[in-house]
């Protein structure tokens, strides 16, 4: 299989995440309210970006597929001292994001990609990446443990410590430093993962996919038709703050995108819609809004045995 074959193998398994994906929310929202834009971008690559904006159900979301290639690999993705940092790549992958209008549904984000670099016309280095996580505004505890044991049922196919240092990973890497709390409740997070076949690391990321929108759906499902009041909607715009401070500061998937010369739309169709930022707002919480504070400043371990 030669190089371009290779891509476009690896690209349409990303193109059913996407899609699957897609069918699996589009029940939620009004048809009128989604937009389905293939792209192209010369000397970059190509895309299709699922985006829904001001809609019934959702505020924002962004169901995103891209396939990409350049001739330099941006430090972002690799770190500095990556012996592929410099050298022709390709990637591929999908990025979501679904920020509900009722503060009762978390906002759910996730990301399976796949990296490769070239040297002398053969694939030199190639791994996945990936994850995701979930951010409550108004917390319920068996959301939590189901997401959690949703992503322990996916990372047992890779071995059985897989979970516990992907979840690890997670709290780690979606924490904001200046406030001193995490994004959210966490999930897994991978970046890096070789496999010693390309396609063990492709069903791996289609699981992880199919993991994140089934329980998703389940707890929209759940919390769909939950009444909710001015002050939980206006404490919903508040925490999207955190959302917003930690996408545009310390996301690498954001900036690498920018240094790629990638797709502005595409790069920032995470960010919501409706979000506001008050002097010391979070001083006087609710007893419900405290125990959300807990978990975000201290993660939990919501499966038993890890």
């Amino acid at each position: 299989m030669n190089i371009s074959d290779r891509q476009d193998y690896i690209s349409k398994i990303f193109k059913d995440v996407h899609k699957n994906i897609f069918d699996q929310i589009k029940m939620f929202e009004d048809k009128s309210k989604i937009q389905d834009d293939v792209w192209h971008k010369k000397e970059l690559g190509n895309g299709n970006s699922v985006v829904i904006d001001d809609g019934n159900f959702f505020d924002k979301a962004g169901i995103n597929f891209s396939s990409i290639s350049g001739k330099s690999l941006p430090e972002s993705s690799v770190g500095n001292k990556s012996k592929s940092m410099g050298l022709p790549f390709f990637a591929t992958g999908v990025s979501v994001v679904f920020h509900p209008k009722n503060p009762y549904i978390p906002t759910a984000h996730l990301n399976v990609r796949y990296f490769c670099t070239y040297k002398k016309n053969q694939v030199f280095e190639e791994w996945f990446g990936g994850g995701f996580d979930l951010t409550p505004y108004i917390l319920d505890e068996e959301d939590c443990k189901r997401w959690h044991k949703g992503a322990k049922g996916v990372c047992g196919l890779v071995d059985g410590n897989f979970y516990k240092v992907s979840k690890k990973n997670c709290d780690e890497y979606f924490y904001i430093p200046h406030r001193k709390e995490h994004r959210g409740i966490g999930g897994i997070f991978y970046e890096k993962k070789k496999f010693e076949q390309v396609d063990q690391g492709l069903n791996f990321s289609h699981k992880v996919a199919e993991s994140f929108i089934e329980n998703y759906v389940e707890i929209v499902n759940k919390h769909k038709s939950k009444k909710y009041n001015k002050e939980e909607k206006k404490f919903q715009r508040f925490r999207r703050g955190r959302y917003v401070e930690f996408n545009l500061t310390y996301d690498r998937g954001t900036l690498f995108g920018l240094q790629s010369g990638g797709r502005i739309e595409s790069i920032l169709m995470s960010l919501p819609n409706e979000v506001e930022w008050h002097y010391k707002f979070d001083e006087e919480l609710t007893n419900e809004q405290q125990k959300l504070y807990e978990v975000l400043k201290k993660p939990r371990n919501w499966i038993d045995d890890v």
